[in-house]
């Protein structure tokens, strides 16, 4: 199966799946008209730098370089539990587990009570930087192709959805039937079906987004470098 291509270029987004183009004007131009999400709270927490952040139901948790995986209260910022894990850059919590990633062929899973180290998979040539949970499956975002995939953890099967590149992705979340996910440099968050696709864009309310998650009301966390959380309501 051939990925499909989106690159984002010289004020133009192109598109390409094998022989045909299609070229968009990019919504990134100052003159675009993009929505913005609605700020519902702007919660700080002493928390910061790259890392995405997952929603599990209860709480938030955040992966940094550092190799410590945090859980936050989403309404205070508080911080819940520390967990050491691997450094990550990626993170995703499934069927009662976290898989973390961090720019490796490997995806460590751990016991969110425990904080144990339940098992390390190797993701053979492809090298995750970012996962998100995806019903049954993570969404995972592969560094060396710039693609998208669904991976089951369990099989080890990766099915390949579309490439990307052009854009610095702070964090992404399956959301609605496709795939959200931040851009650092320009402040927007775009929504893609799993074909490659563009649903829409819309601008961050926050600067230098990096990790992004959604909770079971629909709502939107984003949680930038110096440690605030913007919760927001897409329109």
């Amino acid at each position: 199966m051939k990925l499909k291509t989106v690159v984002f270029v010289l004020g133009f987004i192109i598109l390409s799946e094998s022989c045909k183009d299609v070229i968009f004007n990019n919504p990134l131009d100052p003159d675009a008209s993009l929505e913005t999400p609605q700020i519902v709270k702007i919660i700080s927490t002493s928390l910061t730098g790259a890392g995405d952040i997952t929603y599990d139901g209860e709480k938030c948790w955040k992966i940094n370089s550092y190799g410590s995986l945090n859980a936050f209260d989403v309404e205070s910022g508080v911080i819940i539990r520390t967990i050491s894990t691997v450094p990550g850059t990626g993170l995703a919590t499934l069927q009662d587990k976290l898989y973390v990633c961090g720019e490796s062929n490997i995806i460590s899973s751990y016991d969110p009570l425990s904080g144990d180290l339940i098992d390390r998979i190797s993701t053979g040539d492809l090298y995750p930087k970012f996962l998100s949970p995806m019903e049954d499956r993570l969404l995972m975002y592969d560094l060396r192709s710039l693609g998208f995939y669904e991976y089951e953890p369990e099989t080890g099967i990766a099915t390949p959805l579309f490439q990307l590149s052009g854009v610095d992705i702070g964090g992404i979340e399956y959301f609605q039937g496709g795939v959200l996910f931040t851009d650092v440099n320009a402040n927007s968050i775009y929504h893609y079906s799993l074909d490659g696709e563009m649903v829409n864009v819309y601008l961050s309310p926050a600067t230098a987004t990096t990790g992004i998650t959604v909770d079971g009301s629909g709502y939107l966390y984003l949680f930038t470098l110096n440690g605030q959380i913007y919760k927001v309501s897409l329109p």
